[in-house]
């Protein structure tokens, strides 16, 4: 006969599962799928330059009153080639039209630039104004290739031609275009000669969803060095980066200076648990989930359930696991004393399992009578009949056993083996032949239950 499992087994496996490993003969537990938790989904924090769609006045003062946002720039800046003041009328329509959100009146008038002027410089202003009209409509797909047609003229001033180049590359990063993405933005860096946090954590971003990501961790670090007061998302990919590459030890360094600096930041301290788990630290994890509790961070019973099965993971893994097998019944009762933990099928269950992990078998019985009632099938029926007939309970154990059956079981071979065992405990040798020779006809249990009908038809017990 199969021995009883230490406890039903509580969720799926993580990646980081430690599947190999046993613990006095039994498959040792994977840990929770609740506590398995992913790093939080990343921010969107590709945030689009708006293009500095200003008025357009006398081209050699507004270039004259610019500063330089790229000095390091090699491009030679061109000539503003717009000296009709008629065609400068043109352009500072459209773009007043665009400021007021007339977009209609604003298309008109770029598109009459296009069609009439002969200057390169108010065509590319105009291109520009007509990207920015297919932004504001959500089309930004229709805005890239204007604003392509705008530098191909390479008629702009460094300032409106590298910000102009820059918000292409962001378009594409957002249609998920990612190679077209870093191509561009690769391009706004070399030719641009300007370092900019924004810009590398968009690099980094682009790495990162094309899997690059020790590239990613490059561009992010270098993000951070130029900007440190940056975004709480840029730390977040930065970390995502480290776990692409299975580098938990950098990855848990990001989150434990998270937690230092934000200790109540619920948030930040479910993903250093999750570095942790994803680092084969489970020891380090439930530390870190004992303090929140402690801390009054923990108030769902979600909380609480995930905290009491990282206990007994931890205590089913130890040479003695009562001391934490207790630990995590005291949680759930703590937080069903507290209205916390809702009576479940979960919460008792668990509540069960701790018990008898921890070897006090008649409060396991208690949790697991608990847990029945809100179960849809006869599992808990299964191990509570089990336990009886485990602790020679014969009479009670194969009622409980009939029962579970009635209400579905999934090892339904093994518990026919368990109710005839109880039979040939009670002499009852005609009820156990018949409970074997269903149990024979179970593939997990067929080739013990034929084992013990040929002793019974041998007129050996």
């Amino acid at each position: 006969m199969q021995r009883m499992p230490a406890a039903a087994q509580l969720g799926g496996m993580c990646a980081s599962d430690y599947a190999s490993s046993s613990h006095r003969g039994q498959p040792r537990r994977p840990l929770p799928r609740e506590v398995c938790m992913k790093v939080r989904s990343l921010l969107k924090f590709l945030l689009l330059l708006v293009l500095a769609l200003t008025a357009v006045g006398a081209a050699s003062a507004r270039d004259d009153k610019n500063a330089p946002e790229y000095p390091n720039t090699k491009r030679e800046q061109p000539k503003n080639d717009l000296r009709s003041e008629r065609e400068q009328r043109m352009l500072q329509a459209g773009f007043n039209a665009l400021n007021k959100n007339d977009d209609a009146k604003a298309t008109d008038e770029l598109n009459k630039v296009l069609k009439d002027s002969s200057s390169k410089y108010a065509k590319a202003m105009a291109l520009r104004g007509l990207a920015q009209v297919q932004m504001n409509a959500g089309n930004n797909k229709a805005a890239v290739p204007l604003l392509q047609q705008s530098l191909d003229l390479n008629s702009l001033p460094n300032n409106d031609y590298f910000n102009t180049m820059l918000t292409i590359a962001q378009l594409q990063a957002q249609d998920e275009q990612w190679q077209p993405a870093l191509a561009t933005l690769q391009k706004w860096m070399t030719e641009g000669g300007k370092q900019s946090g924004d810009a590398y954590a968009l690099e980094g971003n682009i790495y990162y969803r094309l899997n690059q990501y020790q590239n990613a961790v490059g561009a992010m670090k270098q993000a951070l060095a130029l900007k440190p007061d940056a975004p709480d998302s840029w730390n977040q990919l930065l970390m995502a980066s480290y776990f692409g590459l299975n580098d938990y030890a950098e990855a848990a360094k990001l989150e434990e200076a998270v937690v230092a600096k934000n200790p109540n930041d619920k948030a930040a301290v479910k993903n250093l648990v999750s570095v942790y788990i994803q680092a084969k630290e489970p020891d380090k994890a439930l530390k870190v989930m004992a303090a929140a509790k402690a801390r009054g961070l923990y108030t769902s019973n979600d909380d609480y359930i995930n905290l009491a099965k990282m206990y007994l993971y931890i205590g089913q893994n130890q040479d003695n696991p009562k001391p934490d097998a207790l630990q995590a019944a005291g949680v759930v009762q703590d937080g069903l004393s507290k209205n916390i933990v809702t009576p479940s099928l979960e919460a008792y269950k668990l509540l069960g399992d701790a018990y008898y992990v921890a070897g006090e078998q008649d409060k396991a019985m208690s949790a697991w009578t608990k847990a029945s009632p809100y179960a849809k099938d006869g599992e808990m029926d299964f191990l509570r009949g089990q336990l009886l007939i485990q602790d020679q309970k014969f009479t009670e154990g194969r009622s409980l056993m009939q029962t579970a059956l009635k209400r579905g079981v999934k090892r339904v071979g093994a518990a026919w083996a368990l109710i005839g065992n109880a039979d040939l405990a009670l002499k009852d040798r005609k009820a156990a032949m018949a409970a074997f020779e269903k149990a024979a006809q179970d593939p997990e249990t067929h080739a013990a239950a034929e084992k013990v009908l040929k002793q019974l038809r041998g007129g050996r017990k």
